[in-house]
């Protein structure tokens, strides 16, 4: 009985072997990656293993494998500084592929052996291409700017991986610019300053305008008044030219009357003697008086000498 369980054992054991032999002499490749096989540490293949199913001899080959698909490499946080002293804290996302010709290069020449070091060899790069492009620019014009810095900092970055690593660049983002603590203090009292500047500005220009209101009443008050004097000034003007262009044809028409009375008379002087001797017929024989006083006050009554004009002629 115990010879029997003795046996039984070693066959469990001998199968367990058998397929974890099995087993480690089989892989796959994925379609997302490429792979090549070390023997010994000798690489066994020139151009690398495409997507299938592949066998290896267990325990003495290894299997490396890189993926080449679309790959986003999330650059950590770090700082860079702009031509004004600034600090700047940037946040980058880079998108790449790797062609097939470059797997062996990633996996054999560049870092340790495998894919561990790719990343760690990329970010420093990355870092470092953005840094030369921030360190021209001026921190007040990065925001303006921000299209044709990510677009140097894009052109610089790609062409320098893809000499070093043969890696092809797909795109690279700025995900994040982090101004320092200290310039988002300064930049929000600079913008406070203006806006109380601009707020100013506005109020001195209503108050400019509700003087000038004022102003343009006061000139129009003035104007009315000036015309209105004009009016007035003109009125008395139109008013004492009536007047003496009344004076002037009763002037006109006494002396046309008179010319129409003197003109049967045949001269001045026959119409003279003719108004005396109608004087003459209406002559009472009183002395011509005047009467002064007024009011309750004594008239006086003075007597005047007789005219010669108003005797009648003795001839």
């Amino acid at each position: 009985m115990l010879n029997i369980e003795k046996t039984s054992y070693k066959m469990w054991i001998l199968f367990a072997s058998c397929f974890v032999l099995a087993y480690d002499c089989v892989f796959v490749i994925n379609p997302t990656e490429r792979a090549n096989v070390r023997h010994l540490g000798m690489v066994q293949y020139v151009t690398p293993l495409k997507p299938g199913l592949y066998f290896k001899l267990p325990f003495l080959d290894s299997v490396d494998r890189l993926q080449v698909s679309l790959t986003t490499l999330h650059v950590p946080e770090f700082d860079v500084t702009t031509v004004d002293n600034q600090r700047v804290t940037l946040s980058i996302n880079y998108n790449y592929t790797i062609p097939d010709e470059q797997v062996n290069h990633l996996l054999y020449e560049v870092g340790r052996t495998g894919d561990v070091d790719v990343e760690s060899n990329v970010i420093p790069v990355v870092k470092d291409k953005t840094a030369r492009i921030f360190a021209v620019q001026n921190m007040v014009m990065v925001n303006a700017n921000r299209e044709k810095i990510q677009e140097d900092v894009e052109k610089e970055v790609s062409t320098a991986i893809k000499n070093l690593f043969g890696i092809q660049a797909h795109s690279l983002q700025i995900a994040g610019i982090t101004p320092s603590p200290a310039f988002m203090q300064s930049n929000e009292a600079a913008v406070k300053a203006k806006n109380d500047a601009v707020a100013a500005e506005n109020q001195k220009r209503t108050v400019q305008y509700q003087a000038d209101q004022e102003v343009i009443k006061a000139n129009g008050a003035a104007d009315a008044a000036i015309q209105e004097a004009r009016g007035r000034s003109q009125s008395v003007l139109l008013e004492a030219d009536a007047n003496r262009q009344k004076l002037v044809l009763e002037g006109q028409g006494q002396a046309a009357r008179l010319k129409s009375e003197i003109e049967p008379f045949g001269s001045p002087e026959k119409y003279i003697e003719y108004l005396r001797a109608l004087a003459t017929t209406k002559w009472n024989g009183q002395q011509p008086q005047i009467v002064t006083g007024s009011g309750s006050s004594t008239n006086v009554v003075v007597p005047m000498p007789m005219s010669s004009a108003l005797v009648p002629s003795q001839q």
